[in-house]
């Protein structure tokens, strides 16, 4: 799975910012039961935008609607920043974090079912 999608997903779970890009722990069992809010034992690609949603809101620590670099870059390397930042203005819109993130969900959706076990 992209690193982008563990390092934000991680980050968040932990509470902290202590996951790095580079160095973004595996998901384990633990982390997917807690995105798997039907408990099917499975994270759904619904389940994970909604997450994703949510944690781009906790990101965005000043609520403008946007995230720049001193928001993320304790989760997220300058080259993500700017792989995510699709119109290159220096700050990533929700639109820009959740396509990201949820296109790194359907590589790492090795099935092609929607849903990551």
């Amino acid at each position: 799975m992209n690193s982008i999608l563990f390092a934000a997903a991680i980050a968040l779970l932990a509470g902290t910012g202590l996951a790095t890009a580079q160095q973004a722990p595996a998901m384990h069992e633990g982390h997917l039961g807690q995105l798997d809010t039907n408990k099917d034992g499975g994270v759904s690609q619904a389940e994970y935008q909604t997450f994703m949603t949510e944690s781009f809101t906790k990101l965005d620590r000043n609520a403008d609607g946007v995230l720049v670099e001193s928001e993320v870059r304790e989760i997220l390397s300058p080259r993500q920043i700017a792989a995510t930042d699709a119109n290159k203005d220096g700050r990533i819109s929700q639109d820009e974090f959740l396509r990201q993130v949820m296109s790194d969900f359907a590589r790492a959706d090795s099935g092609g079912d929607g849903h990551l076990k």
